[in-house]
């Protein structure tokens, strides 16, 4: 008998490719008002057995995810903060475009784990029209998923091309990998597809209401991503309050210096710290560990005040930056709650 046998499921609307239609030409574009019964209509004809469940809808944007920007999440917060505890539904499912889809899951893991109702984030591929979409078994997994009971979380469920169903906890999912459809996590969790799906999931570990203590994520993360040749001269730092600097798979930066003592050029990050502290700006190392001096380089930064983020995604990292930079924490204290 599922847990949530009497309850509904709201479906909060945000576009991308599960809510878009094609014209005769190919053209996509974000339709959110079709899309919200398209989707039920076609899971109400499925086998599921919860195919007679009741849905609400809320149109939060109408927009293709790669246009997602600090005030369209804002809008998405408002929305949330709107719906207090949602103790009404069984559960939340958002419907998000592929592009973003990483970052607002990590977004949403950090600002909802005061629910007690899971969230999940379902995308699609292709248009629900296509035949060759995913969008519709998606989303199918995900009400079962939350009839069944799966633990109060953010997640997000995904048939990838190998044709397994993953289902990712959203603050370890990743961006997808340019030309894939392909989705990853360091520990998704892969669906037997019975007919009903069902995992009891990975309840919140802390709960914070982040979600009220701040009225809107402020703009003043910088996040950069480094490559051979990187000219930290250029880097303009005007309204920047925090850079979040990705790391290259050993943790390692470019310093350019053989020795501590040496000199550097503007190639080095030495040279873009200095012109961090100088703009009064935090510098934070994503990912690094604290003790990741098996390189010089990555110990020569750290030992001249670059602060460091461990054991994150990019995307949670950067996530969680502005989310602390928002309460208004800077420095040691911003660090400190995002290694959290």
């Amino acid at each position: 008998m599922p847990l949530n046998k009497n309850k509904k499921i709201l479906i909060i609307l945000t576009g991308g490719t599960i809510c878009s239609c094609e014209d005769s030409n190919g053209e996509r574009s974000s339709q959110a008002d079709t899309a919200q019964y398209k989707i039920t209509s076609i899971f109400s004809e499925s086998d599921s057995p919860y195919n007679s469940v009741e849905f609400d809808y809320l149109i939060s944007t109408d927009i293709l995810s790669e246009n997602m920007t600090l005030k369209t999440w804002n809008k998405l917060l408002a929305d949330f903060r709107a719906l207090g505890s949602a103790e009404e539904y069984a559960g939340i499912i958002v419907l998000h475009g592929t592009d973003t889809l990483a970052y607002t899951s990590s977004l949403l893991s950090v600002m909802l784990t005061h629910l007690n109702i899971p969230t999940i984030l379902v995308s699609a591929q292709l248009p629900l029209d296509n035949a060759g979409t995913n969008g519709n078994v998606n989303f199918r997994a995900a009400v079962e998923l939350i009839m069944n009971g799966i633990k109060p979380n953010v997640y997000a469920v995904y048939k990838n091309s190998d044709g397994n169903m993953y289902v990712h906890l959203g603050a370890h999912l990743k961006q997808c990998a340019n030309f894939s459809d392909d989705f990853y996590s360091c520990d998704a969790f892969t669906i037997t597809n019975n007919g009903n799906v069902s995992w009891e999931g990975v309840a919140f570990a802390r709960k914070c209401d982040y979600l009220n203590e701040i009225t809107e994520l402020k703009d003043g993360v910088l996040l950069l991503v480094p490559y051979v040749g990187l000219n930290y001269e250029s880097i303009n730092l005007s309204n920047v309050s925090v850079v979040v600097h990705n790391t290259y798979h050993t943790t390692a930066v470019c310093v350019e210096r053989s020795k501590k003592s040496g000199e550097y050029s503007c190639n080095s990050i030495l040279y873009f710290l200095d012109k961090c502290k100088e703009c009064g700006v935090d510098l934070l190392l994503a990912p690094c560990d604290p003790d990741a001096f098996s390189y010089e380089s990555t110990g020569d930064a750290l030992s001249n005040g670059a602060l460091y983020i461990s054991e994150k995604t990019l995307e949670l990292a950067y996530a969680k930056s502005v989310v602390g930079f928002s309460m208004g924490l800077r420095g040691e204290s911003l660090m400190q709650f995002i290694n959290e």
